[in-house]
């Protein structure tokens, strides 16, 4: 098999998807017109779009020992689990009925249990990879431990911290090369790091030397900030290859397959903006 050149390490969950005609109201059953189960969490979408984008792609994950099937990455991909015995695995419920907002619950079991040895010893994946891709959605102190192995095997740091676990700290951003927000994740950020009160709506409505000057305030790398209807960058003092420090792109790309994609993208590409534009479309 082909050497792994992108790493995603972070939370793997089983998915149930329940689709119903309503939402249900308080202590009111609803019958669901159908229900699936797939593999899910955050690690795992970001792998299987990386890998399905062409490039080779290596997923380490925390699973309990009742797993149903792991399984379902594609030829490219390559997947390590850590089995934690007597944990349950991680499960995510989501329901939905087309048109309101969809309801989510989600226990993360074993991936509060992956550790930084188990992914220490992974030597293999670490010496091939040239980009990896860490989400929060896993033990915190894991994650830090990888980012900074990454940072002393010279690997370009990525880290998707949404959705702000409690235990994350500015360590794991000061670890980090790039940083990637949604709007309400940053906004929950520049409160809870910068101790600064605004909505994503707030967020939403500044211009970009605002934005920039906040970001620049909570990671020293690149910022990437998905916004409504854009994306704006804000590097530090590498620039990746692009002509500015700080733009927007008239295009935004949100969700784990779009945070899958730019880590591929990275590997190869020489120029940030290529990445994020290829990403984004």
């Amino acid at each position: 098999m082909t050497a792994a050149r992108l790493l995603v390490v972070g939370g793997y969950h089983e998915e149930e998807r329940w689709h119903v005609p309503r939402l249900p109201r308080p202590g009111e059953p609803v019958a669901a017109t159908s229900f699936e189960r797939a593999p899910g969490g955050k690690a795992w979408h970001q792998a299987l779009a990386a890998s399905r984008s062409g490039v080779p792609t290596a997923l380490i994950a925390a699973i309990g020992d009742d797993i149903i099937d792991p399984s379902g990455l594609p030829a490219r991909g390559t997947a390590r689990w850590q089995v934690v015995a007597g944990v349950r695995t991680g499960r995510a419920t989501e329901i939905g009925d087309g048109k309101s907002p969809t309801l989510s619950v989600v226990a993360d079991g074993a991936n509060e249990h992956l550790d930084g040895d188990f992914i220490a010893r992974q030597t293999d994946l670490l010496a091939d990879a040239r980009v990896l891709l860490v989400s929060a959605q896993a033990n915190i102190d894991a994650v830090a431990a990888t980012l900074e192995l990454a940072g002393e095997r010279r690997m370009l740091r990525l880290f998707d911290p949404g959705p702000l676990p409690p235990r994350l700290s500015v360590r794991e951003f000061a670890s980090t090369d790039v940083l990637l927000f949604d709007v309400y994740e940053f906004a929950h950020a520049c409160g809870r790091f910068l101790n600064i009160d605004v909505t994503a709506q707030a967020v939403t409505g500044m211009g970009d030397t605002t934005i920039n000057a906040l970001a620049r305030r909570l990671c020293a790398g690149t910022v990437v900030v998905s916004l409504d209807r854009s994306c704006l960058v804000s590097h530090g003092v590498d620039r990746r290859g692009d002509d500015a420090e700080l733009y927007r792109l008239p295009t935004c790309g949100k969700g784990d397959r779009f945070k899958g994609l730019l880590a591929a993208a990275l590997v190869d590409s020489p120029r940030f903006r290529d990445a994020l534009t290829a990403a984004c479309e």
